[in-house]
């Protein structure tokens, strides 16, 4: 054989040389045929037809409706074909979990003339909370820390307003109060949404009724009872919720507000999913991608809780023992004010919530009012 020196008196064989070379080469080829290979079993897979999500063409849609609604939430997470999560059973809620809240106390108190008040919502400084059956709506000046007065309303005895919503839509461009979402049935099958004005002049309040929505029929196949709904303002959307087999949460396009009546129906609804039964649900809000609903009713032995929902996930993000943290009133509104998450009880005050935002940050965010 022969060699030629290299360097230090490194001999290089050329036969041997050559060999290498033709093993090196027959790898490469090996190895860029399994490449090529895999490569085109995961376009394959990729390119299957994707179903798409169809609204129906006769239901009620609003201003912004978008032109293609997919069978998933937007950022690749798939939701199965019955419209239930598809969070993984291992993934489990972080339960009574208190890090995240520090407390809960007393901000103000309530008007002593009410009697079962119920869903509470504010906007600015103002906060407007609903008595049973539409009986009247007391406003609070939350800066002040006063009681400003009561509006009275044409009774509803079906309306139990266990929820007051804010919208971020102005019925006319110079209102100075978006319109404000009413429900809560009392009878817990006909559901169904009052949609008002609310006018002020000085300290002087008014109201006006510009729509009722029609919430989808109760039935064993939507388990849909005991309805209220929440405005998910940050993204654009209606939800609903409610008790019947677990609790059901729902999601709609937010009907033309300019329609005075409006049905909804099964076919209207964009997603639908169900977690652990509430034990009573009381008002609601939407910060961001979480629903936060207050549970409980102390007077019939409820322990009290504060739930923090995903809606992305699908899933509790926390339950939280408020109990424990010494909070025995009956929670009822559920609202933010300055960045903060407050509860309006039934005539035992207004409290605020002390939420670690350190702790939540990545996790629940929260976003200016």
């Amino acid at each position: 054989m022969k060699s030629v020196p290299i360097g230090n008196n490194i001999s290089l064989n050329y036969n041997q040389v050559g060999s290498n070379v033709n093993v090196i080469i027959n790898k490469v080829k090996r190895f860029i045929g399994i490449f090529l290979l895999v490569l085109c079993s995961s376009f394959t897979i990729s390119c299957e037809k994707e179903e798409d999500f169809v609204i129906n063409p006769d239901s009620v849609v609003g201003e912004d409706v978008k032109s293609e609604y997919k069978n998933g939430d937007g950022d690749g997470n798939e939701i199965k074909e019955n419209g239930k999560d598809n969070v993984d059973d291992e993934d489990e809620v972080i339960r009574n979990n208190e890090d995240i809240l520090l407390g809960i106390s007393k901000y103000m108190n309530q008007s002593s003339s009410g009697t079962s008040v119920q869903g509470a919502d504010c906007y600015g400084d103002y906060l407007f909370q609903f008595q049973h059956a539409n009986a009247a709506v007391y406003v609070y000046n939350l800066k002040e820390k006063v009681f400003v007065g009561k509006i009275a309303l044409k009774p509803n005895s079906n309306n139990h307003c266990n929820n007051v919503s804010f919208s971020n839509r102005f019925y006319e461009e110079d209102d100075e109060f978006p319109l404000l979402y009413v429900s809560g049935s009392q009878s817990g099958t006909y559901n169904q949404v009052q949609v008002y004005r609310i006018f002020r002049n000085d300290d002087v309040f008014s109201i006006e009724q510009v729509q009722e929505i029609i919430l989808p029929e109760s039935s064993p196949s939507n388990n849909l009872y005991w309805t209220g709904a929440i405005m998910d303002n940050d993204n654009g959307y209606m939800y609903i919720y409610g008790n019947h087999d677990g609790a059901q949460i729902a999601k709609f396009v937010i009907p033309n507000i300019y329609t005075p009546l409006i049905t909804l129906r099964d076919s209207d609804v964009l997603e639908h999913f169900e977690l652990s039964s509430f034990t009573h649900q009381q008002g609601a809000v939407i910060k961001g991608n979480y629903l936060y609903v207050f549970d409980g009713v102390p007077a019939w032995g409820d322990t009290n809780y504060l739930r923090i929902i995903d809606l992305k996930l699908r899933k509790d993000a926390f339950i939280i023992n408020l109990t424990q943290k010494g909070f025995k009133a009956e929670p009822e509104g559920s609202f933010f004010y300055n960045n903060e998450l407050y509860c309006a009880t039934n005539n035992s005050g207004i409290y605020k919530t002390d939420l670690d935002l350190d702790f939540l940050t990545g996790i629940v965010p929260i976003y200016d009012n």
